[in-house]
């Protein structure tokens, strides 16, 4: 454990330094008619850092205030599903890597010490639980096909279970890592499997330093759209660059706000089963609002017509004024439902319980 306190308090001493550049340098191993594609968390395809591939290789560059989660991955022009490396990167690192896009998980990343540690973090808190969570998720929607509800409700309490033990884990690693920057990263992105008590104990344990980080900035700010309080109010773009403010749209109406972006393979995955929960309820005072992560509207509306979906999706900003920021949400896809006085129900509920909670809200 000591040694992740060393990583870290290189880290804080890396962050004070005028130059936060990073930089990675690596080859590509499989398909290499493509670009090698980098994305912050929380942050659209469109405010990726690119590199084409050149020999197999590639080179991409950037600069950071504080370490950062980001996605790594090889695009096509025409592609729309990906399988993205999860690598976290620290100002100033200099990481090396081998992107394996034939097996991701086989990708070899070196000269990143806060990665290092990330990855320990994800074989302790992460990954067990995740790889459970997407077995139920299938086993789910075979259950679903065949309406076997006994099976889904089965499995929605398993889900529960798996999610628990997640929050035990990811609550035992902070309390035993205060100054690493994973920990700042685990409580922000488990803030919903803690109490407010365990937040607030956690963010007491927590080194000082780590609270100018965005995440515990938004941690500390976390009130806002939380279930019983009243949702914020915004104003976007849609799909038609008409621009479309929240409180007017929402009003008198239940509301059921879905974060996703066309490259996010999971949110595309839902968006079927999306569309048949608003077309059976739609008529009854319910809405799907899509706060898009696409940049670029041309993108978004060729998303909408191959999914075929017919809710009204706006693009997201970015940086402080984004909508995702405002709402607390640093991952896609993620939802927020919304009642008909304008108070958040809701947040981050499974695509299988939100046809249900849709109903108790129609009753």
């Amino acid at each position: 454990m000591q040694k992740l306190y060393i990583i870290t308090l290189i880290l804080l001493t890396g962050c004070k330094q005028v130059d936060n550049k990073f930089e990675l340098s690596g080859t590509v191993i499989g398909d290499t008619d493509a670009i090698v594609v980098l994305i912050q968390a929380g942050q659209s395809r469109f405010d990726a850092e690119t590199s084409p591939i050149i020999d197999g290789k590639f080179h991409i560059t950037g600069s950071l205030e504080y370490p950062e989660e980001f996605s790594l991955m090889t695009e096509k022009s025409d592609q729309s599903i990906f399988n993205p490396l999860s690598i976290f990167i620290a100002p100033n690192d200099k990481i090396g890597i081998e992107l394996n896009t034939k097996d991701i998980e086989k990708s070899i990343v070196k000269g990143s010490l806060v990665h290092d540690e990330f990855q320990q973090y994800l074989k302790i808190v992460d990954r067990y639980v995740e790889d459970l969570l997407d077995q139920l998720r299938d086993e789910y929607y075979t259950a679903e096909a065949i309406n076997d509800t006994l099976k889904m409700r089965e499995i929605e309490i398993q889900a529960a279970e798996l999610k628990e033990l997640k929050g035990q884990r990811a609550y035992k690693y902070i309390k035993n890592n205060p100054k690493s920057f994973v920990s700042a990263y685990s409580l922000y992105e488990n803030k919903d499997l803690f109490d407010t008590k365990q937040v607030d104990e956690l963010l007491s344990l927590l080194d000082k330093s780590l609270h100018n980080s965005k995440h515990i900035y938004d941690i500390v700010h976390a009130d806002r759209n939380q279930p019983g309080k009243k949702a914020s109010d915004f104003t976007l773009k849609d799909s038609q660059n008409n621009d479309i403010t929240f409180s007017k749209f929402a009003k008198d109406k239940i509301v059921l706000m879905e974060f996703w972006a066309s490259w996010c393979g999971p949110c595309r995955k839902a968006n079927p089963k999306l569309e048949a929960i608003y077309q059976q309820y739609k008529g009854q005072g319910f809405e799907i609002l899509g706060i898009s992560q696409d940049r670029d509207i041309q993108v978004l509306q060729e998303s909408i017509a191959k999914d075929q979906i017919t809710w009204i999706n706006l693009l997201d900003v970015k940086g402080i004024n984004a909508v995702t920021r405002l709402y607390n949400y640093s991952s896609l896809p993620a939802n927020i439902l919304i009642d008909r006085n304008g108070i958040v129900v809701a947040r981050n509920i499974n695509i299988y319980n939100i046809e249900n909670e849709i109903i108790k809200l129609l009753r």
